[in-house]
C-alpha cells in the first residue's frame, strides 16, 4: 500500500472566510475526491481538535492507494488540481509524508 499524509496550516482569514469555515471547506472538498478518483483505496480527513498548547496544523489527510502508480494517476485528475488550488489559496503551510507498507 502507498500512503500519502498531508497536514495543512490555514490562514486566519482567506477567500473571505475565517479559518474555521475554510477548514470545513477543505475537508468537504478533499472528501469529495473519492467520488471522482477510483484509485483512492481509503481516505480520511480531519479538522484538528487538539487544544493543549502544541503547534498544531489545522487539517490533516490520510489517503491510501494500492501502488505508487495509482498515486501518480491520482495527482493527474482535474478534480485533484481544483482541490489543490483551493487549498493553496487558504493555507499558510503544508507538510507531506509518503510511504509504503
Amino acid at each position: 500500500m502507498y500512503k500519502h499524509i498531508v497536514l495543512w496550516k490555514l490562514q486566519e482569514e482567506a477567500q473571505g472566510n475565517p479559518k474555521s469555515v475554510n477548514a470545513g471547506l477543505v475537508k468537504e472538498k478533499v472528501e469529495g475526491l473519492k467520488q471522482f478518483i477510483p484509485e483512492i483505496e481509503d481516505l480520511d480527513v480531519g479538522i484538528n481538535i487538539g487544544d493543549y498548547g502544541a503547534s498544531f496544523f489545522d487539517v490533516g489527510m490520510y489517503i491510501t492507494f494500492q501502488s505508487k502508480e495509482d498515486f501518480l494517476k491520482y495527482i493527474t485528475y482535474k478534480e485533484h488540481d481544483e482541490v489543490v488550488a483551493f487549498i493553496q489559496s487558504v493555507m499558510s503551510a503544508e507538510e507531506i509524508v509518503d510511504f509504503e507498507s
